[in-house]
């Protein structure tokens, strides 16, 4: 049996793929498609790490605002709301923009 490096390069060349990383690219969004919870799960971590903002990762779940902050809480996972102290505001924008 061949690893999945191979298999990859293989899929790539049979599928006339431009490389492995859009082959690795189609099955994640084919993956997520049928496994709408991995969607959420995904988007969750996206927030909780800080790599998108809360109404991306409501969007990239597929949950309206209210039904994703519900989804948080369920997952005790605090929002960010409300005023942020100088240096906050400072370290997420600089988080941000790099």
């Amino acid at each position: 049996m061949s690893g999945l490096a191979e298999d990859l390069d293989a899929i790539a060349a049979a599928g006339d793929y431009d490389d492995v990383d859009a082959v690795v690219e189609e099955a994640v969004r084919e993956l997520l498609r049928r496994r709408p919870e991995l969607r959420v799960s995904l988007a969750v971590e996206k927030y909780r790490t800080g790599t998108v903002s809360y109404n991306r990762a409501a969007e990239l779940a597929g949950l309206s605002a209210e039904a994703f902050r519900d989804e948080l809480a369920d997952r005790g996972i605090d929002r960010d709301a409300g005023f942020l102290r100088d240096a906050q505001r400072e370290s997420q924008l600089k988080r941000f923009t790099e």
